[in-house]
């Protein structure tokens, strides 16, 4: 049965779904979720992320992670936690650049470790060869669910990593940096919209009665009865339509204890705004076009914009850390050099290479591509120092 067939069977079952709930399970599901099974990325996918396009990514978020590693006083034992790896890329670059440069910094080799948290077997064989050189075992979406720590490998720099399913199973009890980079937005959001008659709305999505076809509707909800009763909402205008993901401020809630509790910091790295907006962003991507997201289930990216401003609340309520932005991705990566690394680098490769240094650098500054419309929150400790790119952005 087609992921398409399965939801239209659900409805008719058990009525209309949450566009939350078509996500997760678009997303999640093991026998034929996007991100299990046929994930793609890269030019010939679905999407591109920052670290498929130039090393260089992988490098300044290391070289961040040393710095701020140096800055909150902790030993050379460094601990990194990545929720969403992808193919391993960002990892390996990070552990590259950590390994090589780690030694100015503290007059020795650090020793470093890794949890990955995923759930796609044939991403985790992807990330167990870029780290560790080879693929030792084969992982089934069973044997995921069914260990907490399903696989562990020494690997690239003698780093050891670590494999989970989710982020609660990974460790907590030493200061880790976690990096979250194009994770957030694949995250479950709830639609709402407010009309004249019924006030806020939430947005369902419903089938035709007569062929497999989903449309999009809206009911009186639960969820909606609770944005009637938010002050912040009561002045937006009839018409306007917001989106909020609870997994997200949930996952940015965890983060923040686990910060709180043992130290560390995270960055989290995606598209989004910092303010409230009234235009709902959940959209589908196939091979870099945008297509309808509720047609090819299971075939295409789905993704909505960060709320970075709803983070902030949510970490705002965990004692004793503090969030620190967002600032624009162009500006982390200025502040930490990339404009000077990408000289050197254009300066190094033979000319039939350079236009591509060029086009890498542009595409993660402009504020045209992925400069301004990516940002960057970091949490940290409230006892430790300001995080070095996040000087007077501090919340």
């Amino acid at each position: 049965m087609s992921l398409l067939s399965h939801f239209c069977r659900r409805i008719r079952m058990t009525g209309p779904l949450h566009v939350a709930e078509l996500m997760h399970d678009v997303i999640m599901d093991p026998k034929h979720g996007y991100y299990p099974q046929a994930a793609s990325i890269g030019h010939k996918g679905d999407f591109i992320t920052a670290p498929e396009l130039t090393p260089v990514f992988g490098e300044i978020i290391g070289a961040w992670s040393l710095l701020y590693w140096q800055q909150a006083k902790l030993p050379p034992k460094i601990h990194f936690t990545e929720l969403g790896p992808g193919r391993g890329t960002l990892m390996r670059d990070i552990i590259d650049t950590v390994g090589i440069i780690g030694p100015a910094f503290f007059g020795k080799a650090p020793k470093l470790s890794a949890s990955l948290v995923e759930l796609s077997e044939k991403f985790i064989a992807e990330q167990e060869e870029m780290l560790c050189g080879n693929v030792r075992n084969t992982i089934t979406p069973q044997h995921i669910f069914d260990n907490h720590n399903y696989l562990s490998r020494t690997g690239l720099h003698k780093a050891k990593f670590k494999w989970y399913s989710m982020l609660d199973h990974a460790p907590d009890d030493k200061p880790s940096l976690y990096i979250m980079n194009e994770f957030l937005d694949a995250l479950p959001v709830n639609q709402f919209q407010k009309t004249e008659e019924k006030g806020w709305v939430e947005i369902m999505v419903d089938v035709e009665p007569d062929m497999d076809k989903l449309f999009y509707t809206t009911y009186k909800t639960g969820k909606s009865i609770k944005i009637d009763q938010d002050k912040e909402f009561a002045l937006l205008p009839v018409g306007s339509q917001i989106e909020h993901s609870p997994a997200s401020d949930m996952l940015v809630t965890s983060l923040a204890e686990r910060i709180a509790k043992s130290g560390g910091a995270a960055l989290i790295i995606d598209y989004g705004e910092d303010q409230l907006s009234t235009e709902l962003t959940f959209r589908a991507f196939k091979n870099h076009q945008q297509v309808n997201p509720l047609e090819d289930l299971g075939l295409c990216d789905l993704t909505a914009d960060v709320n970075f401003k709803d983070l902030k609340k949510s970490i705002a309520d965990v004692k004793g850390v503090k969030a620190h932005g967002p600032i624009t991705q162009s500006s982390f990566l200025t502040l930490m050099g990339v404009g000077e690394r990408f000289k050197q680098l254009y300066s190094q490769v033979p000319e039939d290479k350079q236009d591509s240094v060029i086009h890498a650098h542009n595409f993660l500054c402009s504020p045209d591509e992925m400069g301004d419309r990516f940002k960057v929150l970091c949490i940290t400790r409230e006892s430790d120092p300001v995080p070095f790119c996040f000087e007077g952005s501090s919340s």
